[in-house]
């Protein structure tokens, strides 16, 4: 007989758990795999469903800062609004957001609401073509065709109608109340970014500016100036977030992927020192009054690292300017013939810059664009090329019995400055025309030549800026004995400021670096911790011995000494805290016809009473610091018949001036100590 036992109910009861147990959490494990699946791998009928209904904003990246050398904001972006309305959920309250919204834009309530009715009603005939679609796949029918008889495209409710330019904080802030307390829906603020320059009348033209490069073009660029320049490092990378709204509009869900990190843009440092070019304005717009010009130039660099501390330009309104009747030979007017030279007008002979005041993110670089003859600052580098050949003997004296030399047939030079024995220092010092022609006859054509070309000229000075001319330079074949003689006077090479001062660094570089040329950078150099601070020297070719680059130093040195003693005399100027050595130049503006015209009957190669004046130096003199170069564009006549206009009466003085603020500021102490004992004593 055997005997059956009966499981308890307990034993029972804990089976039908555990069985519970594993059918739920397969169940769970189930729903979590499909719930992936839809979301990472969802099918053809469910990613049609999906996709109307998912929304993607831009994650936009902020675009790095513009800074000068030491650190000071030039240029930034910051945050704007814009109203967006929704046409699909504002309707409920449509009046009172159309009223408030209004009053918050300033704007007429009948001109605004339209709008928005308009945008209504167009999605309401969207809905309309919608539902009809809806209907006609229900019942199996062909879809409608539209006018080129392809099917119909569904179309998609408007959910984004902008009805605002860029706002302002406080109009974006009046807004947010207005939603708050009207509890209105379908109203939005967008953020943009906008880019601000910090002192636009002082950097604009160096900042540029952010636009769009082509008509079909959607996302701005930098296109001129250091925005366009250095676009790549200041560009960030955006992100963007897509998602699956509800029935309300609400985000549902996001899918993985859908979500990437914007990156931002790097800042970069420019070699500009905000308070030299406030400097160098503030003095240029003084000399510019005084001396009566159309406008002026100046450029301030460090010679050893090549950064541009500034670079400025003005251009002034000069009453009673008038056009130069060029002649067009293919139209049908007669060539004029000026007055004699004694009744002639002053012409207009700087190039229109319309933008100027109004943009100054559009005006023209004239430190980088506006060529001139260099006249006698060009002078140093002849005489350095012929001495560094050996072919000015440091013991000959130049005999001069009157104040004319021939050096060839047709061709007659005087001094303006008359000494009838010079050495050859002194015809450095004095600016002796007729002792440059004897120095260029020494010289081989090709030599001068390559000694011009080495300097940089008839090269852009590699800086980078856009619409930066490479100046002239008169070709192999073109070059004969009358350009040899002119170019030695600063004559028949045309420059732009920038070259000069990089080429004159040729004599403010230490020791060995004598004689090399530095590469120009609109960069800071060195490390970002030490912001534009250190001593990188850069060299990029030799051109002359260091020795006799040095030697220069010493008759540039009196030729600053005459400038100042002449400054002190006339204008009560103060006495200099810092030595300089430097090069005056004047010469006659060119009268180069625009392309297709010609000049006037009786109209040589240059304008008969207009001059181009500058003055270039490196402060101070035994160690320099940095090169200032200015140059003042068509002094007036008033200056003229006092023979007032000459670049050591017109720039020179604002060349001390620039270097008198700016060495203190950059922290260089003062190298004549006589002076300011002098003062001491005198106060």
């Amino acid at each position: 007989m055997s005997v059956v036992i009966e499981p308890s109910h307990d034993v029972q009861f804990n089976r039908v758990v555990i069985v519970f147990r594993f059918v739920v959490v397969a169940a769970l494990l189930v729903v979590l795999v499909r719930v992936a699946q839809l979301q990472i791998f969802p099918s053809d009928p469910l990613t049609n469903h999906i996709y109307p209904r998912a929304t993607t904003h831009t994650l936009g990246s902020t675009r790095g800062d513009l800074l000068d050398r030491r650190g000071r904001v030039l240029a930034t972006t910051r945050v704007a609004h814009r109203v967006i309305v929704d046409p699909t959920t504002i309707e409920p309250k449509l009046d009172q957001a159309i009223l408030g919204l209004s009053q918050a834009l300033s704007v007429n309530p009948g001109e605004l609401g339209s709008r928005i009715i308009g945008a209504i009603l167009e999605n309401k005939r969207r809905a309309q073509i919608i539902e009809r679609m809806d209907q006609r796949a229900a019942q199996g029918l062909e879809p409608e065709l539209d006018e080129d008889g392809h099917p119909r495209k569904r179309p998609q409710l408007s959910r984004y109608f902008p009805i605002s330019d860029l706002i302002d904080v406080e109009t974006a802030q009046a807004i947010r109340v207005l939603i708050k307390e009207k509890k209105l829906s379908g109203i939005n603020l967008e953020e943009h970014q906008i880019r601000q320059t910090s002192d636009a009348p002082l950097v604009g033209s160096l900042v540029g500016k952010l636009g769009f490069p082509t008509d079909q073009a959607t996302e701005r660029v930098g296109i001129l100036g250091a925005e366009y320049m250095f676009h790549e490092q200041l560009e960030g990378t955006d992100g963007s977030l897509t998602y699956v709204r509800d029935a309300s509009g609400g985000p549902l869900w996001v899918q993985r992927g859908d979500w990437k990190e914007e990156q931002h843009g790097n800042n970069v440092r420019l070699s500009i020192d905000l308070e030299i070019q406030r400097i160098v304005l503030e003095e240029l717009a003084i000399g510019a009054e005084n001396a009566d010009s159309a406008g002026a130039r100046a450029v301030v660099i460090n010679p050893h690292t090549g950064e541009v501390l500034a670079m400025a330009d003005i251009i002034r309104e000069i009453e009673g300017l008038e056009d130069f009747p060029w002649y067009d030979p293919k139209g049908d007017e007669p060539a004029a013939t000026l007055a004699d030279k004694s009744d002639r007008p002053r012409w207009r002979v700087l190039e229109p810059d319309p933008h100027r005041g109004v943009d100054e993110a559009l005006t023209r670089n004239r430190t980088v664009r506006d060529l001139y003859e260099p006249g006698s600052t060009f002078k140093p580098f002849v005489w350095a090329i012929a001495k560094t050949k050996g072919l000015l003997p440091d013991d000959e004296t130049l005999q001069f019995d009157v104040n004319y030399f021939q050096p060839y047939p047709g061709r007659s030079l005087t001094d303006v400055t008359y000494r009838k024995e010079l050495s050859w220092d002194g015809v450095l010092e004095y600016s002796s025309n007729m002792g440059m022609a004897i120095a260029t006859e020494r010289l081989d054509h090709n030599t001068l030549r390559q000694t011009v070309r080495a300097l940089g000229f008839g090269n852009k000075s590699g800086l980078g800026i856009m619409g930066e001319e490479p100046g002239l330079v008169t070709s192999k074949k073109n070059w004969s004995k009358w350009t040899q003689t002119s170019v030695g006077m600063g004559y028949e090479v045309a420059v732009t400021p920038v070259q000069m001062v990089r080429a004159f660094s040729v004599f403010a570089r230490h020791g060995d670096m004598a004689g090399t040329l530095p590469e120009l950078r609109l960069t800071a150099a060195g490390r970002d911790d030490r912001p534009g601070l250190t001593k990188d020297e850069i060299i990029v070719e030799r051109v002359f011995d260091p020795q006799v680059a040095l030697r220069a130093r010493g008759p540039m040195s009196m030729v600053v000494q005459h400038m100042d003693d002449k400054d002190r005399s006339t204008n009560q100027a103060p006495a200099p805290n810092y030595s300089m050595f430097g090069k005056s130049g004047t010469a006659y503006i060119p009268c180069i016809p625009p392309q297709g015209m010609r000049r006037p009957n009786n109209a040589k190669g240059y304008f008969a009473k207009q001059y181009t004046t500058s003055f270039i130096a490196a402060a101070p003199a035994g160690v320099p610091e940095i090169v200032v170069l200015v140059v003042i564009d068509d002094p007036g006549p008033e200056q003229i018949r006092e023979r007032r206009h000459y670049g050591s009466r017109v720039a020179g003085p604002v060349v001390r001036r620039i270097t008198e603020r700016v060495l203190p500021y950059l922290g260089i102490e003062s190298d004549l100590p006589d002076q300011n004992e002098k003062r001491k004593t005198k106060n």
